[in-house]
This record gives C-alpha cells, sequence and structure tokens, in this order.
C-alpha cells in the first residue's frame, strides 16, 4: 500500500525537475532512475557491494560542495542516527537552485535496514529542511491507507495486498493520519 500511494507523489515531484546531475542517495538498485530526468546521474550507498558511484555515509558525503542539480533521498531519513547532518550535507552538495526530493515513512512498522531510527511529521521536516529557500512538505496515504497497512502487517499477513491498488485510489487532501511524507526542497540562489 506505501508503495503505491508513495510512487504517485514521487513522480509527481520527478515530473518538476529540469535534467542535470542527479545523486541518488541510499538507492540499491536505481529503481527512479528512468522516470527522472537527467544528463548524468549517480547513486551513493554506504554497501560498497551495492556498486555506488560514492561509497559513503549520507550524514558526510565525500565530495565537493555544489555538485549536483537534484538529490534523490527515498526512504533514507528514517534510518539514519543524525537525519539532520544528512539534510545539511544534502544542501551542501546541492547547486544552488537545486533540488532535494525525499520521502519517508510515518505510520509504518518498525523495519530496520539496518536500524530504523525516527518517524517524522510535517513540523519535523519543516525543521529538518529550514536552511534550503523553499520548501514543501505533502502527505500521501491516508487515515484508512494507514489502517489497512497495519491490518496486513499485523493479522492479516499479506492477505490482504491483492486489494492495495484498490483501496491506494481512495484520496484526501487533508489528513492527520498520513502513511508518509514527500519533501520537494530548493537551495536558494
Amino acid at each position: 500500500m506505501t508503495r503505491i500511494t508513495l510512487e504517485r507523489a514521487l513522480l509527481r515531484q520527478f515530473a518538476r525537475l529540469e535534467p542535470g546531475v542527479v545523486l541518488d542517495v541510499g538507492s540499491k538498485a536505481s529503481p527512479y532512475k528512468d522516470r527522472i530526468p537527467h544528463t548524468r546521474y549517480l547513486r551513493l550507498d554506504l554497501d560498497p557491494r551495492t556498486d555506488p558511484d560514492l561509497c559513503c555515509d549520507v550524514q558526510a558525503i565525500e565530495c565537493e560542495d555544489a555538485q549536483f542539480d537534484a538529490l534523490i533521498a527515498t526512504e533514507v531519513l528514517e534510518h539514519l542516527p543524525e537525519p539532520q547532518r544528512a539534510v545539511d550535507e544534502m544542501l551542501r552538495v546541492l547547486r544552488p537552485g537545486g533540488v532535494c526530493i525525499a520521502s519517508t515513512r510515518f505510520l509504518y512498522p518498525y523495519h530496520p535496514d539496518p536500524r530504523d531510527y525516527y518517524r517524522f511529521t510535517w513540523d519535523s521536516l519543516g525543521h529538518l529542511f529550514r536552511r534550503f529557500s523553499e520548501i514543501e512538505v505533502m502527505h500521501h496515504g491516508n487515515r484508512l491507507q494507514a489502517v489497512w497497512t497495519l491490518l496486513d502487517h499485523g493479522i492479516g499477513r499479506g492477505l490482504l495486498r491483492p486489494f492495495n491498488p484498490l483501496v491506494a485510489r481512495v484520496h484526501f487532501e487533508r489528513t492527520r493520519v498520513p502513511l508518509g511524507f514527500v519533501v520537494f526542497a530548493r537551495k536558494g540562489r
């Protein structure tokens, strides 16, 4: 369920990007490469077995300042012990006017990969990205989908998954119970 609503929200944000040099953070397989306009696409991962272009921690990116036009960090922040350090590093390596698109879970079961530290809200994400000049924090999912997801991970044990595409069609512009968030943040010029 979460993947369906997340992907819908991410694709809307990817469509806003101009072609340029893109850094995909924490991506083991570049699942969005074909959907993101780019002139060059690089991957950053901590695990050398995934053969990343940059093998380092996003909390200490090993490259010079202002190298990328866009930075993608999907489902990464909740796995970091110091997410503010990571967001500050993302800002540092973006060129002026560059865009960071990040996503994170809100209402979702514990999922260590290798650790699961945090859940964020509109307020905490706005605070993390406060040094960017333009920040939009959008939710994906709603109360119905959150309950559905928790039931599927609990008593349903995957039995409800065939119905996920149907339940994912239910959309509310406002909710107090999202599945997660997508952040669109632009660095000042």
